[in-house]
């Protein structure tokens, strides 16, 4: 992923680099996913109420487990 430049549009004049940009860098798409699951396990350990996330977590169970079929 590629950092993404921050700046404040009314601190810099036009045409003029910036000089004071902060740099923030995207998170692992992977750290994200594992994140998600590791939460949506938590959620199901409880037995399935219905809910979106109960939900979110069989159709993630689904595809995941989808290899060994």
């Amino acid at each position: 992923m590629t950092p993404t430049p921050i700046t404040k549009p009314d601190s810099i004049a036009p045409g003029e680099p910036a000089a004071h940009s902060r740099l923030v860098i995207a998170a692992d798409a992977n750290d994200v996913m594992r994140e998600q699951l590791d939460y949506l396990i938590e959620h199901a350990e409880g037995g399935p109420c219905g809910c979106a996330q109960c939900h979110r977590y069989q159709r993630a169970r689904s595809v995941l487990l989808e290899v060994f079929r």
